[in-house]
């Protein structure tokens, strides 16, 4: 049987008898199963869960401080303006008492008195009355908000607001069966006299014939208007009581003067009109055609929340219950066995091979060798270097170093390169690595004792790390050396703790030489090692993190050098997504990084739909102010789940507050205009070794 056919029959049926160190048998699936529903296993799935609901209350408490805090410096709160800022409206209340007109006071803001005290009720009250006073207009009476159906209120509570010398009844108002009639209601969205409602209450308003109706001011349009003159001109009915409530700061002054000609019809005894004395002005409750602009921005607030906060408390949360458990149950096991905790007692020195792909490294390639060489491994290394077809002194400089060349003529790609070496590598582990990357003394030594220690793993993927060259650092390096950092340290330390590693890093990872006659680098896509691990993840091996195998690398220090980087690493995600997709949607990683494309494409329609919501506003400044305050908290909550990674770097925990400013809107305008690129089947132009293409 050749390496293929051994390949395709571990693809199809997803059992490897001939490599039982890879894939289990079904024997060895049971009992695993069995020993996995032990108490650390139930404790280790119950992880992810705590941390997610500690997560959603720490995301809700802090959505509800600011979504209030931002309310009350906004002065969108209730209160916050009263008609005597209306000087138009306080006129026309002003005229059409002097015309007749009845004019009541409805509570200070529209609150639910039932559930005031005393003394609040009487702040309430004298609020309102000086407020009248200063207006020109004298309240006949307090009309309770949210009153009962049937119009009769608490004995008390009525007791209680009579006592601030105020009555809770209209003068000359009777009561009966049919005190609220409120046929209106709602009418504010009506468009049309054929509208079933105008029909229905026009004929039930002719049937109950009532002497007491209910208007609210928002439902006052000229279906309303009709609706009550077709009525009150044809009724046989006297000393009709209209009363109309929820006048306030918005309501339109010609609205009052409309609805005041309502005295002119014979039948009518009284108009009155319930009046809020404060609210929110019109300045702070801003509208784009029907649609409210706070309601709009409650949405996008918790948009940014659910989507920033949640996720970064929940994963953080996670590291640290996972990292409390795993020394709890790592200490627990050393003292049973009776071993020092220094000691793991790992299986002796193996053979292994260490793969260098080049393409014109000639100023890096000398170094990133010296480094494999210089390695604390006491078991026998071999080198292979692989020149790609190289235009400049790449072949040349390995050759001066007692390594094995594998000079390929022409620039095959890395894929490619890889695949040629691992034919002719001979160790039980292989180490990939780039050649303008190079590893810590221990990489090697620290990568082949975590394969020894974990026997079901046959991949392992070290630390990778910006390289501190001691000079001057650009913005761009310390954003970079921020993120690799927090992705390895938080994002792929969790996807380690179930061998589900999305990643392998090309500078520095270690497989299992079986594992490659499984599978083959690819150039399917423009991120080889990527789509390396997750062949290896769709054929059940195992894949864990050794953060002590540490390799530094090299990264853009320039925006032009950085997009080109990245624009192939995150364009080549999504063809994964694609290649892969049957097994990415049963996935829970695959599904939440593909999430970030959709999430970056809707924040950057918010981001740039805000500033026209903010010009709705009269008061801009107070917006803008709290909108600055609202980001200062979140970045201070950034930086007390994140910074802690950064304790001992004094100088990227400053940098952390720019990176969330400036790197983070970067990346997510990158990320959006890639996934449309993805969407729109355009693709993008990349440059991957001696080839430029369009990556589709």
């Amino acid at each position: 049987m050749t390496k293929k056919d051994i390949g395709d029959f571990a693809k199809n049926q997803r059992i490897k008898v001939m490599y039982p160190d890879i894939v289990f048998s079904r024997k060895e699936k049971r009992e695993k199963k069995l020993s996995d529903l032990s108490d650390n296993h139930l404790i280790n799935k119950c992880i992810p869960i705590a941390s997610l609901l500690l997560a959603v209350l720490i995301t809700v408490s802090v959505g509800l401080f600011l979504y209030m805090g931002i309310n009350h410096l906004n002065g969108s709160t209730p209160g916050s303006t009263t008609i005597l800022e209306e000087p138009e409206l306080v006129n026309a209340l002003k005229d059409v008492q002097d015309r007749g007109v009845l004019i009541a006071m409805h509570g200070w803001v529209h609150e639910d008195y039932s559930t005031l005290t005393p003394l609040q009720i009487k702040e309430n009250i004298e609020k309102g009355k000086q407020v009248f006073e200063k207006a020109g207009i004298v309240p006949v009476a307090f009309i309770l908000p949210l009153e009962p159906i049937n119009g009769v209120i608490d004995a008390s509570l009525k007791q209680e607001i009579e006592s601030n010398g105020i009555s809770t009844r209209l003068p000359a108002l009777e009561t009966n069966g049919n005190y609220r009639n409120e046929y209106t209601w709602d009418w504010r969205t009506m468009e049309s006299f054929e509208d079933p409602r105008f029909q229905e209450a026009s004929e039930q308003i002719k049937e109950e014939n009532p002497t007491i109706i209910l208007l609210h001011v928002q439902d006052w349009n000229p279906y309303t208007k009709q609706f009550l003159t077709d009525y009150l001109s044809s009724t046989n009915k006297m000393k009709i009581t209209i009363r109309v409530d929820d006048v306030e700061v918005n309501t339109q002054p010609e609205v009052i003067s409309d609805m005041a000609q309502l005295t002119q019809y014979k039948s009518v005894g009284q108009v009155a009109f319930s009046v809020i004395p404060a609210g929110a002005g019109k300045g702070d409750n801003p509208t784009i055609g029907n649609i409210n602009v706070n309601k709009i921005m409650v949405i996008y607030f918790g948009f940014f929340i659910i989507t920033t906060l949640l996720p970064l408390s929940f994963l953080v949360i996670w590291k640290l219950l996972s990292e409390w458990q795993k020394k709890r149950k790592q200490n627990k096991h050393l003292l049973k066995d009776g071993r020092d905790p220094k000691d793991p007692g790992t299986k002796g020195p193996m053979l292994v091979s260490i793969i260098a792909p080049a393409y014109n490294e000639e100023k890096a390639i000398g170094k990133c060798l010296q480094s494999i060489l210089d390695q604390d491994y006491k078991g026998e290394m071999e080198v292979i270097a692989v020149n790609d077809g190289s235009s400049d002194r790449t072949a040349e400089i390995i050759s001066t170093y007692p390594v094995k060349l594998l000079d390929l003529k022409v620039n095959g790609g890395k894929a490619n390169a890889l695949n040629k070496a691992i034919e002719i590598a001979k160790g039980d582990i292989l180490i990939f690595t780039d050649s303008d990357s190079y590893m810590a003394p221990n990489a090697v030594s620290s990568l082949v004792k975590c394969l020894n220690e974990n026997k079901d793993a046959q991949m392992v993927a070290g630390n990778v790390y910006i390289h501190d060259n001691h000079g001057k650092k650009g913005f761009m390096k310390y954003f970079q050396m921020i993120e690799y950092r927090t992705e390895q340290e938080i994002t792929r330390y969790l996807q380690g703790l179930s061998g589900s590693i999305l990643v392998c890093p090309g500078p520095l990872t270690a497989v299992r030489c079986k594992v490659c006659d499984i599978i083959k680098f690819s150039n399917e896509t423009i991120v080889e090692d990527a789509d390396f691990t997750i062949k290896a993840l769709k054929n059940s091996i195992k894949i864990i993190q050794e953060p002590k195998a540490i390799v530094y690398t090299n990264a853009p220090e320039t925006v032009k050098g950085w997009y080109k980087q990245r624009k192939r690493w995150w364009y080549g995600n999504l063809q994964l997504w694609r290649l892969h997709k049957k097994w990415a949607v049963r996935n829970l990683w695959m599904i939440f990084n593909y999430s970030g494309y959709i999430i970056g494409i809707c924040s950057i329609i918010l981001i740039l739909s805000i500033p026209i919501l903010i010009l709705q506003y009269d008061n801009i400044p107070v917006v803008l102010m709290s909108g600055t305050l609202c980001l200062a908290f979140s970045i201070m909550l950034y930086l007390i789940l994140i910074g802690p990674l950064f304790a001992t770097d004094k100088k990227l925990l400053l940098m952390l507050i720019p990176y969330v400013l400036i790197y983070a809107t970067i990346k997510v305008v990158v990320l959006s205009i890639l996934f449309l690129c993805y969407l729109t089947g355009k693709g993008v132009k990349v440059k991957f070794g001696a080839k430029t293409f369009v990556a589709r």
